[in-house]
C-alpha cells in the first residue's frame, strides 16, 4: 500500500501537470508566427503562406522579412517577435491577410499578437491596421504600429458563435505609402477553458491531497 507521503508526491505531481496543460495550450491559428515558409534572402514576396490567405493574388500576395537589416538597408528592426521571420502586410498595396480557425459556438478564447511599423516609412507615417474576429471589428480604431522598432502586443478575450471564425488583420495605412505595411507576428489564439482531460488531472491531484490530508488527521 502507498505510504501518504509518497500519494502526497503523486498528487503534487498531477496538480502540476494539471497546471502545465492549461499554460500549454494549443493555438488554433497555423503558422502564427510565419515560420513555416522559410526565405534565405531579408526579404522576398511570396505568392501563397501556410495556413494564410490574401486579398492580393500573385506572386506579391504576401511579403515575409527576417532579421534586422531588409533589402540592403540597415536598421531595420525588430528583428522577429518570436522564432526569426515575420510578416509585412502590405507587398505592393494595401492588403489584408486572414485565416478561418475551428471554434466551438460559445466559447471562450485569448487572441495576441505583435504589431510594429516599418522604421523607414516615408515621412515617419505610423501603420495603420484593423483586426476583425467574424464581422467584429476588435478595436474602436486602427492599431497604430510605430516605427521605432519595437514590437507592441495586443491580447483580447473573444467569444466565438459558431464552429469556426475568420480572423482577419487588414491594413488600412498609411494611405500615404501603401507599400509600407504593418508588421505582424506571434498570432495566436487558444481556449480560454482547459480541455476535460486537465480537469480530471487537477481534480485527481486535489483529491488525493485531501485523502493524505485526512490519513494525517487521523494518525
Amino acid at each position: 500500500m502507498k505510504t501518504p507521503a509518497t500519494l502526497l508526491k503523486i498528487a503534487a505531481l498531477a496538480t502540476l501537470a494539471a497546471a502545465g496543460t492549461t499554460h500549454a495550450a494549443t493555438n488554433l491559428v497555423v503558422n502564427g508566427s510565419f515560420e513555416d515558409n522559410q526565405i534565405s534572402t531579408p526579404y522576398a514576396q511570396v505568392s501563397a503562406v501556410t495556413g494564410w490567405t490574401s486579398s492580393v493574388s500573385g506572386n506579391a500576395a504576401f511579403e515575409i522579412q527576417k532579421g534586422a537589416t531588409q533589402g540592403g538597408l540597415s536598421g531595420f528592426n525588430p528583428v522577429a517577435a518570436d522564432g526569426t521571420q515575420y510578416l509585412e502586410l502590405n507587398s505592393n498595396r494595401l492588403a489584408s491577410v486572414s485565416q478561418t480557425v475551428s471554434t466551438t459556438a460559445g466559447g471562450t478564447y485569448i487572441l495576441s499578437f505583435s504589431y510594429s511599423g516599418r522604421p523607414d516609412t516615408p515621412g515617419g507615417a505610423n501603420s495603420l491596421m484593423n483586426v476583425y474576429w467574424g464581422n467584429t471589428l476588435l478595436t474602436p480604431g486602427p492599431l497604430s504600429g510605430n516605427t521605432n522598432g519595437v514590437w507592441q502586443t495586443y491580447s483580447q478575450s473573444l467569444s466565438a458563435l459558431g464552429s469556426s471564425t475568420v480572423l482577419r488583420f487588414e491594413s488600412v495605412g498609411p494611405v500615404s505609402a501603401p507599400t509600407y505595411g504593418s508588421y505582424l507576428d506571434k498570432v495566436s489564439l487558444v481556449s480560454a477553458v482547459p480541455e476535460p482531460q486537465t480537469y480530471a488531472m487537477l481534480l485527481l491531484g486535489l483529491g488525493l491531497m485531501g485523502f493524505v490530508a485526512r490519513r494525517k488527521r487521523q494518525a
